[in-house]
């Protein structure tokens, strides 16, 4: 195939989606409603309520995904009963509709930790997803991808990419994903932390999510200090606003814009104390008014749930202590469930119980899960229930299913726009303009910038799978302008994304060396 006729397909190809995406809007087409954990659970936030059996038992995070008809697809976690005391390296395992292993679907590398596995659809118009999983502990540190064909083993799927390896840091236990505003890409985020000195700092790191690939967008640094390794990352139901907490007693918020990934405007609700509390879990109520926060008190025989109002003129002031469970609960994840209310998983570790549990072990707390019915409601009337929702005879331990927002659809009126024939670009909020375009007679890229806020920075080239093929320094001239070129002869033909990251802001296009 010649050039030309390469180029031409291939814009035919992009057009065709653009006027798919015209012809029939972006909606969401997963559902939150299905949730798969703990001693073989499966609920189905339907009304009522049903129930189904899965085929593993689920100490800590698990994933799930269904249909917008609520049948389920497939699911997972990073660790199971059978794994849990093994090799600390490869315990994931994902599982088909079927119940059974799907096709190359065991090893991947987990470490059973509470929100470190994730699963996002890879592209509205297919059946591929990428799952996400975050080495938060030794001996396998880094963020990992994995990529799922459903269209694979007659529809069972199937694990067509395993362990690749994004980025060999440490990461938080806190990977989350959020719909990008234009309905049809995402947002993930996470953090590091340094393993080896504990060095405090504010880094955020993000990635841009699409058909064509895994996108490093930017390092975001802002809000407080912070070293654990432990906590969790959430955000409410419009993606607005993401929360943080940890185990040294840090809870934190700030806005979030769905069309640049951009983070601001960081407010310190409780500062780090090293010696505080141990924040395992947080949660927004439905209508983004209130924040639920899990403290897990390990000295004392009681762990507390408490309500702030994001209302209020002094958040930190409006912490009000609205449940408490006992430790032998256990209780260390709790979800914003599709019926608005929030639950809470518990492990019913009492003297003498093992894990996994033994057959015909069933009692008040393995059975159920804790329940705040009505946490759009302040203080007490959020009505804070302990274990009153029943699992329909199975068990659940600690925790839940670490899923992001299935369902969020696109931001109505918002800026974003990357439904462009060819390019895609990802600008900041000041609009600096940015320009990369391939050249094929001399082989090479040409890049254009103005408006620039930064005065040094690096010109990078990645490609669709995350990996840096080049970079160099750049310095930013009067008037906010960078001009420059990456030779292509040694690089192959495919999609790549041009970065162009200075102290201030990352401007970024997508283009194809063909």
């Amino acid at each position: 195939m010649n050039k030309t006729l390469f180029y031409r397909l291939l814009v035919l190809n992009l057009t065709i989606t653009l006027l798919f995406n015209i012809a029939f809007p972006l909606q969401a087409q997963y559902s939150n409603k299905v949730w798969c954990f703990g001693d073989s659970a499966g609920v189905i936030f339907t009304n009522p309520v049903t129930y189904f059996t899965i085929s593993e038992a689920y100490l800590t995070a698990s994933v799930s995904i269904a249909d917008h008809n609520n049948n389920l697809l497939f699911y997972g976690s990073s660790t199971n009963a059978t794994a849990y005391n093994s090799s600390l390296a490869q315990r994931g395992k994902l599982i088909n509709r079927s119940h059974q292993k799907m096709q190359n679907g065991d090893s991947l590398i987990c470490l059973g930790w509470y929100h470190d596995i994730l699963i996002v659809p890879k592209s509205m118009l297919d059946s591929t997803f990428y799952v996400f999983v975050a080495g938060v502990s030794g001996p396998n540190y880094g963020l990992y991808s994995n990529v799922v064909d459903l269209k694979m083993q007659g529809g069972l799927g199937e694990v067509i990419q395993k362990n690749y390896l994004l980025d060999s840091a440490a990461m938080f236990d806190g990977l989350m994903a959020v719909r990008n505003g234009n309905g049809k890409d995402w947002w993930l985020v996470t953090r590091k932390w340094n393993n080896t000195t504990l060095i405090y700092d504010n880094s955020f790191f993000l990635y841009h999510l699409d058909s064509i690939g895994i996108t490093p967008v930017s390092i975001q640094n802002l809000g407080s200090l912070r070293r654990t390794r432990d906590g969790d990352l959430t955000f409410n139901s419009d993606g607005s606003k993401m929360a943080l907490c940890d185990w040294e007693g840090l809870i934190e918020l700030y806005d979030f814009d769905r069309c640049t990934g951009q983070l601001s405007s960081p407010v310190n609700i409780e500062p780090s104390n090293p010696t505080g509390g141990f924040y395992f879990s947080i949660a927004f109520s439905s209508n983004n008014r209130f924040l639920y926060l899990l403290d897990f008190k390990n000295t004392i025989s009681q762990n507390y749930i408490y309500q702030f109002d994001l209302n209020s003129t002094n958040i930190q002031g409006s912490k009000t202590l609205i449940g408490i469970i006992p430790d032998s609960a256990s209780p260390v994840m709790m979800k914003l469930a599709p019926d608005n209310k929030i639950y809470i998983s518990s492990w019913s570790s009492l003297p003498g119980n093992s894990y996994p549990y033994v057959s015909g072990y069933y009692n008040t707390v393995n059975s159920n899960l804790t329940v705040i019915n009505y946490p759009d409601s302040l203080g007490a009337a959020c009505d804070f229930q302990l274990f009153s929702f029943p699992l329909g005879g199975h068990r659940t331990y600690r925790g839940l299913p670490h899923n992001p927002n299935y369902e969020m659809g696109a931001w109505v009126g918002s800026p974003c726009d990357t439904l462009a024939v060819g390019v895609e670009n990802l600008q900041p909020p000041q609009q600096a303009f940015f320009q990369a375009w391939y050249n094929s007679e001399w082989n090479m890229i040409h890049v254009n910038a103005s408006k620039l806020k930064g005065r040094t920075g690096s010109l990078r080239l990645f490609d669709m799978e995350g990996r840096l093929v080049y970079e160099k320094k750049i310095e930013v001239i009067a008037g906010g302008y960078v001009t420059g070129e990456i030779s292509m002869n040694a690089v192959a033909n495919g999609v790549y994304l041009v970065n162009l990251i200075t102290d201030s802001e990352s401007v970024s296009s997508k283009l194809v060396k063909f």
